[in-house]
């Protein structure tokens, strides 16, 4: 389905559902049986179509089609490869590798499946060392590269050519799954190092994507530069563990490294659910089961109550994304299991605020009262952009939880937490505005960087 890199020629495959004629002999009687099906996909190799019938395998079929903006047919004589089973009744997928082709028209459709590959975009991605690719709609692609927005001339794609382009690389179950639903969330792995998430989405009728690339090289925490906390927080045997931070933060990326290092020191179980799989992680001293929300399982709600029969030790969320994950979550925490969680905050004391907030008013205090029993560490994040460098550093809040944070989630005295924090060096707490100075006095970031996220740390902090 997905050209890797590094292959040799790269055999860009296009969706584009095009007429097709297909001539198709009939050993028994000798004659010839015309049928005009519709092509789904075509690559330089090969061509995929859907018929009411199952051709015999190995038998050579004559087709003919055009492609789109072109006046030529192309004639070709292809021989089936698979069949295989559609959505539909009495209609078969059929995979088929063309034989007998003219160069030119295979030139032809090679330049016609490239300009409508997704790859080279991908690759202009990973070469401009930028993490995310959007795909907008009668606009061109815009790339981010270290936090900072570019667009890419020269290049546009209409809505239905970025719908072309993405359908190349999803499934005919996640394409079905789109068109029903219009939002879809899935990864692919584009080489042997890099992976891309794929949130594919509709804006104002228009289909259009954001990608974001992962390298699937787990980083250790002294690699992300974490505080030493989280590598105590990583070692404890049970609790809930949240990792906050805006969206774009590295939420995933701390993640997979305290994963990795429980994974390296302990023998364990641990479940990841994630929506989609980004790290692949290998079984070191641990055994690791990755679930993908939408393919292994329906929810992180069905799928957290689901692995509490697994026999786990640990189990990750990748989102804490409504009140019946928030609450196994706490529960499972409670009963012995380490629970590190992701979600959206900007800082800590707000990530427990919007927790609280979820539930009704009458259940606030309880909800506080049970995070303060089961909640053991928080971590919030913020990417800040180097100083005369490529590339972003990590800054980090941790918060304990200790007695004097118990007390204040208790009385729902939240706003009291940055004092708290400010308090517990010993503890190993840090604001996030002394990480931030921090890297200020080191020269790592610039002052206008510093004054910026220390005032907005200071504004969510409050």
């Amino acid at each position: 389905m997905f050209a890797w890199k590094d292959s040799k020629r790269k055999d860009y495959r296009v969706y584009n559902p095009i007429p097709l004629t297909c001539e198709i002999a009939n050993a028994q009687n000798n004659s010839i049986v015309t049928k005009t099906v519709m092509a789904k996909d075509i690559s330089r190799s090969g061509i995929y179509f859907e018929m009411d019938e199952t051709p015999p395998l190995r038998i050579p079929i004559k087709v003919s089609f055009k492609l789109p903006k072109s006046d030529s047919t192309i004639k070709a004589t292809v021989k089936v490869a698979r069949i295989e089973s559609t959505e539909y009744e009495n209609l078969y997928g059929i995979g088929a590798i063309f034989e007998n082709i003219e160069e030119k028209d295979r030139q032809e459709i090679e330049k016609f499946a490239e300009h409508f590959s997704l790859n080279r975009l991908l690759e202009l991605t990973i070469s401009r060392g930028a993490s995310d690719l959007h795909l907008l709609a009668d606009h061109p692609p815009v790339l981010r590269v270290h936090g900072k927005i570019e667009t890419e001339s020269g290049l546009k794609f209409s809505s239905d050519e970025i719908e072309k382009l993405l359908y190349s690389i999803m499934s005919r179950s996640q394409i079905r799954k789109f068109e029903q639903e219009k939002e879809l969330d899935f990864g692919i792995q584009y080489d042997s190092i890099n992976r891309f998430r794929v949130n594919v989405h509709q804006q104002k009728g228009f289909t259009e994507a954001t990608l974001r690339l992962i390298n699937t090289r787990v980083p250790t925490i002294e690699e992300l530069n974490l505080p030493e906390a989280v590598k105590d927080l990583s070692r404890l045997k049970d609790g809930l563990v949240l990792i906050t931070g805006p969206t774009g933060s590295g939420k995933t990326t701390t993640i997979a490294a305290m994963v990795n290092l429980i994974n390296k020191e302990r023998q364990a179980v641990i479940i990841t659910l994630e929506r989609p799989i980004e790290y692949i992680y290998l079984d070191e001293k641990s055994i690791i089961k990755q679930r993908e929300i939408g393919i292994d399982t329906s929810s992180f709600s069905v799928a957290l109550k689901s692995s509490l029969r697994q026999d786990p030790n640990v189990i990750v969320i990748g989102e804490l994304d409504d009140i019946e994950t928030i609450r196994t979550a706490m529960v499972a925490a409670e009963a012995g299991y380490l629970v590190i969680a992701s979600f959206h905050a900007p800082s800590t004391m707000q990530a427990l605020d919007r927790l609280a907030g979820m539930f009704s008013s009458e259940h606030r205090k309880a909800i506080l009262s049970q995070l303060a029993n089961c909640t053991r560490g928080i971590i919030s994040q913020l990417l800040l952009p180097r100083k005369n460098q490529e590339g972003r550093v990590l800054a980090c809040e941790i918060v304990i939880v200790n007695d004097a944070v118990k007390r204040i989630m208790r009385n729902d005295e939240i706003s009291q937490l940055p004092n708290i924090i400010q308090t517990g060096g010993t503890y190993k707490m840090q604001l996030m505005a002394d990480a931030i100075k921090k890297y200020l006095w080191q020269d790592i970031i610039d002052e206008d960087t510093a004054n910026f996220y220390t005032s907005e740390s200071g504004r969510y902090g409050r």
